[in-house]
């Protein structure tokens, strides 16, 4: 088919027909067309491998963005995950550090407690000591004889100073042990007679910070 059998006009003319003049351009462009290809045969068959190569060409768009997102998606799984360790790296040490501080607190209290315990065996071994000087004094004069009043009270006297630096002795240690005043009277009043042991109770207590 050429151009002039495309663009024949010999067409019966109704009264209700197609605009002549549109349908003259669109015979006109089909002709143009076909002119082309038949220059041109190359281009028909290159058509179809156009397609395809646009084609390809969407769907490689379309993988490459898929892959990128992904490896987003993973690139920012990865960094979520680091944070989170090393807020936990972060929390874990700050835990660490208190505990050692703890550890050295314990250490320095036990360090001062060990040290009051040792000055507090100081000070009951002078106490001893010195309760082992009066009691190792020498003998008091031949006290004037039996008939005589003043050698009972004497004698009394030395008794109850003997009695009462030993009875405070083992109140304090009783006191610094713990004890409670009740019990500390109750065994006072069981082993020694003194002539006020609340006065004496009163002192030790005190000097015992109780």
């Amino acid at each position: 088919m050429d151009r002039e059998a495309i663009e024949r006009r010999d067409f019966p003319v109704g009264r209700r027909g197609y605009d002549q003049a549109a349908v003259d351009a669109h015979l006109r462009a089909v002709a143009d067309e076909i002119e082309t290809l038949r220059a041109n045969p190359g281009a028909a068959r290159s058509a179809p491998a156009r397609l395809s190569a646009g084609t390809s060409e969407q769907v490689r768009a379309i993988l490459e963005a898929a892959e990128t997102g992904a490896a987003e998606l993973r690139a920012q799984a990865g960094r979520d995950a680091g944070e989170h360790v090393a807020r936990v790296e972060t929390a874990t040490g700050g835990m660490l550090a208190r505990l050692d501080e703890l550890e050295g607190e314990l250490t320095n209290l036990l360090d001062a407690l060990r040290r009051s315990g040792e000055r507090l065996n100081e000070g009951l071994a002078e106490l001893q000591r010195q309760v082992g000087e009066v009691g190792g004094e020498p003998a008091p004069e031949p006290p004037p004889p039996a008939d005589t009043p003043a050698s009972s009270d004497t004698t009394a006297s030395d008794g109850d100073g003997e009695d009462e630096a030993g009875a405070r002795l083992i109140a304090l240690n009783m006191a610094l042990s713990g004890s409670s005043r009740e019990e500390t009277a109750a065994y006072l009043a069981e082993h020694y007679e003194l002539a006020d042991p609340e006065a004496l109770l009163d002192d030790v207590y005190s000097r015992a910070g109780r």
